[in-house]
């Protein structure tokens, strides 16, 4: 389902069945977890009062390869590449909810004009995650 620009699908699956799904069929879509973070346990080391019942997790993706051969043509994109590939995880009311927001080809030439290459390649990976997501619910 999408909301706007917004990406949301939920599954039946647990938020770590989801998140061990979406390790496992990452590859498939060259991509790798660079990291997943758990919020409720962020927020307690900052000694935030969480409720028991608090799930909500981040998962930022990352194509290394692609990322890196990307840095090294332009810095600058550094801003803007590494933002689009985080993945929310949280429960609803009992339902895994998975949300996303991919950068569309007009954001990117608005934050990045003169980037012709990345104007293409980020919305593309940006559809792939959305792939990749669908294929882990």
């Amino acid at each position: 389902m999408e909301k706007g620009n917004l990406f949301s699908a939920t599954t039946k699956n647990s938020i770590q069945e989801f998140i061990e799904s979406l390790r496992k069929n990452a590859g498939q879509f060259n991509f790798g977890i660079r990291y997943e973070l758990n919020m409720k346990e962020e927020y307690k080391k900052q000694n935030v009062d969480v409720d028991d019942d608090f799930e909500l997790y981040q998962i930022v993706l990352c194509n290394f390869q692609r990322s890196y051969k990307t840095m090294r043509r332009n810095i600058e994109t550094a801003a803007v590449l590494l933002q689009p590939k985080q993945v929310v995880v949280y429960n609803n009311k009992g339902v895994t909810t998975i949300n996303y927001l991919p950068f569309t080809k007009e954001f990117v030439s608005q934050a990045l004009p003169v980037d012709e290459k990345l104007k293409e390649g980020l919305p593309n990976s940006c559809q792939r995650i959305i792939e990749l997501i669908r294929a882990s619910v």
